[in-house]
């Protein structure tokens, strides 16, 4: 049997275990459920090994919305990364063999044929190589334009990932950190807790105040928000006047005196209107806080905190809820005001 023959009968056997696996669990068999259990089955995904056998471990169902987490977090990311990687060492690996078969035959060669090697790599039509311009100038000229452009593509992706009216994550930054977040806590099993953070009554300061104001008390939360966490935790404008806080190897208990602290500290600031100069008096927060459960869709551990916020909302505002408080008190219509 050849090595092509064992490799279509691996695969047949695995695709055979794959489909069973995926009707036992009772999933799709969806094109991205059958990469992710393959995949497992296959044994050749570390991480997606860890987190699948943490999953069983703990007794998780699986469902559609948790496969695509998986998907995404360990088969579609390294993957992109796998192709551009590979791309990036054989543009490596082509420039090399240039310049060391320049080197070999430079008695022989002139420096138009290195031009001309160089221009076959980039796809540059042949008649350019009848322009008679010097290719040092232009490789270093090309190498500024590459710094260049690598600095403007730095910049536009932070600037993607920030919030404009206050400098820090905003909700595209936050969806990714929370998915690394997860990531790494179905690897190592620490818990991960969520606080979304809520300012009470700001429509009515807003109106008040003016837009201005409204703007000045936003990037004034942003930063108290800021200032209360640690390096490795993530602060972001979750929308209009609301918050979030990542913070992984945080137990709930933990989340939850930091979210006292921060409510603590808002209250007792004095807001002054920039544009007025006239006092907007107390400004106080709703808070609620959830803990991730190991291998639960994301979606569901946010639900819970903003659940837990409506509740604090509920109950009088200037509070803090947590998900435990969902399984005790009821959740009442209030509006975030």
């Amino acid at each position: 049997m050849t090595q092509q023959d064992e490799y279509q009968q691996k695969s047949r056997v695995l695709s055979r275990q794959t489909l069973a696996l995926i009707h036992k669990l009772g999933v799709s068999a969806s094109p991205v459920n059958f990469s992710v259990f393959y995949a497992y089955l296959e044994k050749s995904n570390d991480g997606l090994v860890t987190a699948i056998d943490i999953l069983h471990s703990n007794k998780r169902v699986f469902d559609d919305v948790q496969c695509h987490e998986l998907y995404q977090c360990y088969v579609q990311q390294p993957r992109e990364q796998e192709i551009i990687e590979t791309l990036s060492a054989e543009w490596r690996d082509q420039v090399v063999q240039i310049f060391d078969q320049f080197a070999k035959d430079h008695q022989h060669h002139h420096l138009a044929d290195l031009e001309k090697a160089l221009q076959a790599v980039l796809g540059i039509p042949d008649h350019h190589a009848d322009v008679d311009v010097n290719l040092e100038d232009r490789l270093d000229e090309t190498s500024s334009e590459v710094s260049r452009l690598r600095d403007d593509l730095e910049k536009m992706k932070r600037e993607a990932l920030t919030d404009g009216l206050t400098g820090i994550a905003n909700r595209k930054a936050f969806d990714e950190k929370l998915r690394d977040a997860a990531m790494t806590t179905m690897e190592n099993g620490q818990e991960l807790s969520l606080i979304l953070v809520d300012i009470d009554f700001f429509k009515r300061l807003n109106d008040r105040f003016g837009h201005q104001a409204g703007d000045q008390i936003i990037r004034l939360m942003a930063k108290t928000l800021q200032q209360s966490v640690k390096g490795r935790d993530t602060t972001a404008r979750y929308g209009g006047e609301e918050f979030a806080i990542i913070l992984p190897a945080t137990k709930l208990e933990d989340a939850q005196r930091l979210a006292e602290n921060i409510r603590r500290t808002v209250e007792t600031l004095d807001v002054v209107s920039e544009n007025r100069s006239e006092a907007m008096g107390t400004i106080t927060v709703s808070i609620g806080v959830a803990c991730f459960q190991l291998g639960e869709p994301l979606a569901r551990m946010i639900e819970r905190a903003d659940q837990a916020l409506y509740l604090a909302k509920s109950h009088g505002r200037n509070l803090i809820m947590t998900e435990n408080d969902l399984l005790v008190r009821p959740v009442e219509s209030a509006a975030k005001a």
